[in-house]
């Protein structure tokens, strides 16, 4: 997926486990009653460095955006946001050696919640979630 060097991922899992946020976004079982999709993992960083962001950047193939909040001294934030199921899976694998016992048991969390995606998508999960989701559609048009 991404051609990382093993120093370059040990960089990665050092600034992630220190700035890092793994997150788990359930909005989707919580917004539809009918959703039976599982949770989705996702990283977050921000900080007001932007060398090491832009950094960060490169690596992961994934822009950085500046939110428009500012520092309580005024400084830009910058951050970065990876929610791609497949990106966070390959990254969290990479990472997972080495990060220390907190953060590695929230990303063993995420790792499981991913791998249940994709058993849930292989058990044709995501389809018969867009059959749902079309027909329901069709109950909410008009009718002629």
């Amino acid at each position: 997926m991404l051609d990382l060097t093993e120093p370059q991922i040990a960089w990665i899992a050092g600034l992630l486990e220190g700035e890092g946020y793994f997150g788990i976004d359930q909005r989707s079982s919580k917004r539809y009653a009918n959703s039976k999709s599982p949770a989705s993992p996702f990283i977050k960083i921000a900080m007001v460095d932007e060398d090491v962001i832009a950094r960060l950047s490169t690596y992961l193939d994934k822009p950085y955006y500046l939110p428009t909040r500012l520092t309580g001294k005024g400084k830009q934030v910058y951050q970065l946001h990876i929610g791609e199921k497949q990106k966070v899976f390959w990254l969290l694998q990479r990472i997972r050696p080495y990060m220390g016992e907190r953060r590695g048991a929230k990303v063993d969390e995420c790792l499981s919640l991913l791998q249940a995606w994709e058993e849930w998508v292989e058990r044709g999960g995501r389809s018969e979630q867009a059959s749902y989701a079309n027909k329901m559609k069709q109950l909410k048009q008009p009718k002629p």
